[in-house]
């Protein structure tokens, strides 16, 4: 093209000049269009990046759906970035050639110093900057291909800020999904926040990428929108975060998927737990084939705040993942429902559980009617059980590979353990030599070793040599009140 004749010729001048015109659009770089439409960013500066990020996202909101916002190759530096009815692509030039850094620092004014707890302004980046990076709030919005850091030594992350009257110094998201209406797709982004012990969350960013319901629909206190919609993690890996993918309340009426194939699988690493899934209501969650660790959990299922209360339950597809649990007491993954008004229906299938430390479960469900966890594997040494079932009702639990699993001789419990508040639960080993010690009632227990109160114990039915109640390990994230 760079040889290009534009002079037009003496029969038809005009035929000339609009080939020239048409080779001219090849060889320029196209930035917009009317329907797909591209706007770039400029190259990161160094500094600060905030002016040239935010104006690229409000202008693909004017443009439309199908834009897209192209981040260069490089390291941007940013503050909050806020855009709302954002219907098209975020994305950079891949994991960590494109990176976006957390400035330090950030103000945050979501809630004023002595102001009413839980009355919240509306996000925006002068007046009412929330403790999230990049916070989205309704849309179809894609994020691709990029990293994220919050690189603020201990207590820099933020100003101090206040919810329910309490101070907080830190982020709590990288990447926020809210509102009341989002279809959310997050594809190959990485992740990572550094330690930070100043708030007790351990990490300067507390979730990694959140989808929750929690925007104000007034001033008063927990009134807020729920959101609807879809909720999709891909290709990504988080590291150094309370948890790396979290949904929490006010969320009805969606479809949560994080992984969904062994090609599209989710890590996590160094966490308190890698997915964090809290109360929603008639919504389906998949989560599947990803490699989880946590120093409390790879995975929970756990109420949120006791404001919100789901009207009617949520399904939780739970298969073909790693969960590791790392620290003294952690759970491989559990479910913690709540008895007087359960919400969790839930399977789980074809998980593989390791624990690395004492004294720690495999997979717990608690309060739970009709949950069914089969065809796990568990394995670990000197730990409370693999499978423990604890005030729940009409369980299932069948074909379990739990022979990878020791039992701490002084305080654990057995490979399968029924708590004396269980009831007309069902276990049917993989291995008769399988341990179970079954302490509820009506509760149906197949092709096990049954273990009993030492007080009932015989040469053919030995006790397991219990002193001490298992110790209650965290149940879910620390709560921002």
């Amino acid at each position: 093209m760079s040889n290009m004749n534009c002079r037009g010729t003496r029969a038809d001048p005009w035929l000339a000049l609009l080939f020239c015109f048409l080779g001219l659009l090849l060889i320029l770089p196209t930035t917009a269009s009317a329907a797909g439409s591209t706007i770039w960013v400029a190259p990161p500066n160094g500094k600060d990046d905030t002016a040239n990020i935010q104006a690229a996202l409000n202008a693909c909101v004017t443009r439309g759906p199908g834009c897209t916002v192209q981040l260069q190759a490089g390291k941007y530096f940013t503050k909050q970035l806020v855009t709302y009815n954002f219907r098209g692509t975020f994305k950079g030039m891949g994991i960590n050639q494109t990176t976006v850094e957390a400035l330090h620092n950030l103000q945050v004014d979501l809630e004023p110093a002595g102001g009413v707890p839980e009355s919240h302004c509306a996000p925006n980046t002068t007046t009412c900057r929330w403790p999230s990076l990049i916070l989205f709030v309704d849309g179809d919005i894609h994020v691709s291909d990029l990293s994220i850091y919050i690189t603020a030594p201990p207590g820099t992350a933020t100003t101090t800020w206040y919810f329910g009257g309490t101070p907080f110094i830190g982020l709590f998201d990288a990447l926020s999904f809210m509102g009341q209406h989002a279809n959310v797709e997050v594809d190959r982004i990485h992740l990572e926040g550094l330690p930070d012990p100043t708030d007790g969350y351990d990490f300067n960013v507390v979730n990694g990428v959140h989808f929750t319901g929690e925007f104000p629909r007034s001033p008063t206190p927990w009134d807020w929108y729920f959101l609807s919609g879809s909720f999709t993690v891909r290709s990504s890996s988080f590291k150094n975060a309370a948890v790396g993918i979290s949904q929490d309340a006010f969320v009805t009426s969606s479809q949560i998927t994080i992984g969904g194939s062994p090609e599209t699988g989710n890590h996590f690493e160094n966490d308190w737990s890698g997915i964090d899934i809290e109360a929603s209501e008639k919504s389906v969650v998949e989560i599947s084939y990803n490699v989880s660790s946590g120093t409390y959990a790879g995975m929970w299922v756990v109420p949120w705040q006791p404001v919100f209360v789901p009207t009617s339950p949520s399904r939780y597809f739970i298969h073909d993942n790693k969960f590791t649990g790392t620290g003294q007491y952690a759970e491989g993954f559990y479910f913690l429902d709540d008895a007087a008004n359960p919400w969790i229906q839930a399977a789980a299938w074809n998980n593989t559980v390791e624990l690395h430390d004492t004294l720690s479960e495999g997979i717990g469900a608690y309060n739970t009617k009709g949950t069914v966890l089969w065809n796990n594997s568990v394995t670990g040494t000197d730990g409370f059980d693999a499978v423990g079932l604890y005030s729940s009702t009409l369980d299932t639990v069948i074909n379990n590979n739990v022979s990878g699993f020791t039992v701490d001789s002084t305080v654990g419990n057995a490979q399968i353990y029924l708590d004396p508040s269980t009831t007309n639960d069902l276990v049917v080993c993989a291995e008769r030599s399988d341990t179970v010690l079954n302490q509820g009632t009506n509760n149906i227990v197949i092709g096990c070793q049954p273990l009993i109160a030492a007080t009932e114990a015989t040469a053919e039915t030995p006790a397991p040599a219990v002193s001490a109640a298992k110790p209650d390990a965290p149940r879910g994230k620390p709560r921002l009140h």
